[in-house]
């Protein structure tokens, strides 16, 4: 290949990745109303061969970095849903070369490479043994061919990863300051940081504290979720959360709406830990009040037996039982399903690809593709997918139920079946345009084992 048609291509894909960048830095600039006018040279649809047209597009790239935190671009990444793999790869390829090194390039690509490490590699919430052959293998296309190298600060590094796998809880995890310890190990790696066999060790370690933050974060919200409902099913309606930030009497319902949002992606900096520290407060709280609440019931049970007659007429047991119906309400949609999936894969210890979930009375076998979708999530399929196994397992229990000549709502399971077989087809045409095949593949097998349920449950009606 000569050089002219060399620097030709070259250009070509510098202009391919300035294309993909585009939308993203435009719409920091909006989102953060940043003092950057707009690239003319990117507005323009035609694609320029001139090194000094590339050159401006560079500076421009440069100033808009100079304002730009790695928060923000967490929050938009997250927000609008920019935080694909063509996305990340294009911003790892536009920040790696940069020559001028600083904390502010050190943090974004901290969050960058684990991002697409966890995007295209992803793997089960326990597999903390990740290995660096793994790990540059994943980031080859970003990082190119990296020779292996021993570092003796790679030990210090496990050791927080090891003490963060033992952590409980959230709290316990922010009390510890393992992460601040982290963060002060990779800092004091300098310039060496940079280097692309130490981003190799960084990413793996930063891949092993963001699955532990996940491990604790649904360990957190299980347990919140499980003291509502023992609370709802004791009739008490509100709970003092003062300590938390929040009312004295605090709805159960508004803290269910919380549970909610903080499985949503956290978009503030890591550091400030704020929502994360008042997750751990709201779970002390609840269990404090289910023990109170609990503490109480019994005091009065025994009081009643103290005040009653010896010898009490004959009479039939008026002991309430737990309401079925309260039961079945906790799976009534895809939201909670996806939730309740959600927190049995991240606290079961099993480490195959293939895993089986149980919800209510009835077990779903969850293929390879579907755990990695709830495992990584983050983007538009991963979610579809989460819907579709949300939607076949409230089937495969509605179906259950009326096979046992139980009450059970199979008109509204069979229902929404249909809607999620029916929306997943329009996420298999898209993975097709965009040349996704390992997407598109998925994705349709999901709707087959979704459209097979509801042949053979359609059948219980007839």
């Amino acid at each position: 290949m000569s050089t002219a048609v060399a620097s030709l291509v070259e250009m070509a894909a510098e202009w391919r990745t300035a294309r993909r960048l585009f939308p993203f830095y435009s719409a920091l600039i909006r989102e953060f109303q940043l003092e950057v006018v707009h690239c003319a040279d990117l507005e323009n649809p035609l694609d320029r061969p001139e090194r000094e047209v590339l050159e401006r597009i560079h500076k421009w790239f440069c100033d808009v970095d100079q304002q730009v935190q790695v928060a923000q671009m967490r929050q938009l990444l997250q927000k609008q849903r920019f935080g694909e793999e063509e996305t990340l790869r294009a911003l790892l390829l536009h920040h790696l070369p940069q020559q001028h090194s600083d904390d502010n390039l050190r943090d974004k690509l901290d969050y960058l490479l684990v991002q697409y490490f966890a995007a295209v590699a992803p793997h089960h919430p326990h597999d903390e043994d990740v290995t660096p052959a793994e790990v540059r293998e994943t980031l080859h296309p970003v990082l190119g061919s990296v020779e292996w190298k021993s570092f003796s600060w790679v030990k210090e590094l496990d050791n927080i990863a090891a003490a963060v796998d033992r952590c409980s809880s959230l709290t316990e995890l922010l009390d510890s300051g393992l992460v601040e310890l982290g963060r002060k190990a990779k800092h004091a790696l300098g310039e060496e940081y940079f280097k692309p066999a130490a981003l190799i060790e960084v990413t793996r370690f930063n891949f092993r504290l963001r699955l532990g933050f996940f491990r604790l974060m649904h360990s957190d919200l299980h347990a919140i979720r499980r003291a509502l409902q023992e609370l709802e099913a004791g009739g008490v309606g509100t709970v003092d959360c003062r300590e938390a930030g929040l009312g004295a009497e605090e709805p159960l319902a508004t803290l269910r709406t919380l549970c909610h949002q903080w499985k949503k992606p956290f978009r503030e900096a890591y550091r400030a830990g704020q929502s994360f520290r008042q997750l751990g407060i709201v779970r002390n709280v609840l269990q404090n009040a289910v023990m109170t609440h609990w503490a109480k019931t019994s005091k009065a049970l025994e009081e009643g037996k103290m005040a009653a007659p010896k010898d009490p007429p004959l009479a039939s047991d008026s002991t309430p039982q737990p309401s079925r119906e309260r039961e079945d309400s906790l799976f009534d949609n895809l939201e909670q399903v996806a939730e309740a999936i959600s927190e049995q894969l991240f606290a079961s210890k099993q480490k195959s690809t293939v895993l089986t979930v149980v919800l209510g009375e009835s077990k779903e076998v969850l293929a390879s593709w579907e755990v990695n979708a709830f495992v990584r999530g983050g983007d538009p399929a991963c979610a579809a997918l989460q819907r579709v196994v949300a939607a076949r397992c409230l089937l495969a229990e509605a179906a259950g139920k009326q096979k046992a000549g139980r009450t059970s709502n199979l008109a509204g399971a069979l229902e929404t079946a249909h809607l999620q077989a029916a929306s997943i087809q329009e996420h298999v045409a898209k993975a097709k345009d965009r040349g996704d095949v390992d997407a598109a593949v998925s994705l349709a097998a999901s709707a087959k084992r979704l459209l097979a349920l509801i042949l053979e449950t359609e059948k219980l009606r007839a």
